[in-house]
């Protein structure tokens, strides 16, 4: 059974919405140039814990993403924040955050397809530095 653990050292971003216009008369679907960079910068960090051949199984992906203090926090705010007792309840949203980490992966060929991920656990909280920690497993089979 594989299993992997790494920290990606990045402050986590979420998968933004696809933009839209007309060009030449014809609708025409993009990305950011700030979805791209982010979408580099997270490949770039992942690329060295992809496995050499893809997983093939039903997978468990968890994952923590840590956000660090807004500046403007005074010190026991902070403090909170980093002891964990006052949760991230501020964006990204952590369902933008999760289809950000797995297209990075799915493309990144950690596995075939994302459906193939059949149990998730995740959560955004505050941590010094930012950063994703993520753990990947192959489910046992049945």
């Amino acid at each position: 059974m594989t299993r992997m653990s790494f920290v990606l050292p990045c402050v986590p971003t979420p998968q933004a919405r696809a933009r839209h216009t007309v060009r030449g008369g014809h609708s025409v679907t993009y990305k950011s140039e700030q979805q791209e960079a982010n979408e580099r910068t997270l490949d770039a960090l992942l690329a060295r814990h992809a496995p050499e051949v893809p997983l093939s199984g039903a997978v468990f992906l968890e994952f923590r993403a840590l956000f660090p203090p807004p500046k403007s926090a005074g010190k026991k705010a902070r403090a909170a924040m980093l002891r964990g007792t006052e949760a991230h309840t501020k964006k990204p949203d952590l369902d933008n955050l999760t289809k950000q980490l797995k297209d990075a992966m799915t493309r990144l060929q950690f596995w075939n397809d994302d459906r193939q991920v059949v149990r998730l656990v995740c959560e955004k909280r505050y941590g010094e530095p930012g950063r994703w920690e993520v753990c990947v497993r192959e489910m046992p089979e049945a």
